[in-house]
């Protein structure tokens, strides 16, 4: 099993991000999934296995205030597609998906809180508006992806995100 989670997040619009912070969002976030499932790949091919990538919401509406990292995990859901196909289409056991978080509540999220960090709100509680999900809800997730319980989901992109999506409200 292979999890690429690896993501910076930075603030910036078409109009206001450099070409260098692009390239290093870019860099971290899609390059860096793109070498782990080619060496994922290459490692399960006779044994099989399983390949999550992380992406975000961002993928699949875009988020105006994170162009480039919205850019990237658009990426990482294109990778995880062709990653699908091409184990599929060559006969090996290995699956590859991706999820979809609205937002996970961690430090690297709550720094854009009104209040940052001192301000990250319970996500313990039943909130049927709740848009932050605590990391244990994604683990469960990645637990199952990663399971022979999910022997039959291959380039799928799941989203964990309480219907922010489906609601347009992102």
């Amino acid at each position: 099993m292979l999890v690429n989670n690896a993501a910076i997040l930075m603030l910036g619009t078409v109009e206001d991000t450099s070409l260098e912070q692009w390239q290093r969002v870019l860099r971290i976030n899609a390059d860096g999934y793109f070498l782990g499932c080619k060496y994922g790949v290459i490692a399960m091919k006779a044994s099989g296995g399983s390949i999550i990538n992380m992406s975000s919401v961002a993928a699949l509406g875009g988020m105006g205030p994170f162009c480039a990292y919205s850019a990237s995990k658009g990426a990482v859901a294109a990778l995880t597609r062709s990653v699908a196909v091409h184990c599929k289409q060559s006969g090996y056991k290995v699956r590859c998906n991706s999820i979809h978080p609205d937002g996970i509540l961690t430090p690297m999220t709550a720094a854009f809180l009104p209040g940052g960090a001192a301000a990250m709100p319970e996500v313990d509680g039943v909130d049927p508006m709740q848009r932050m999900c605590h990391p244990r809800d994604v683990a469960n997730l990645v637990l199952f992806l990663a399971s022979d319980e999910s022997r039959f989901i291959n380039g799928a992109e799941l989203r964990i995100d309480n219907a922010q999506t489906i609601m347009g409200l992102a």
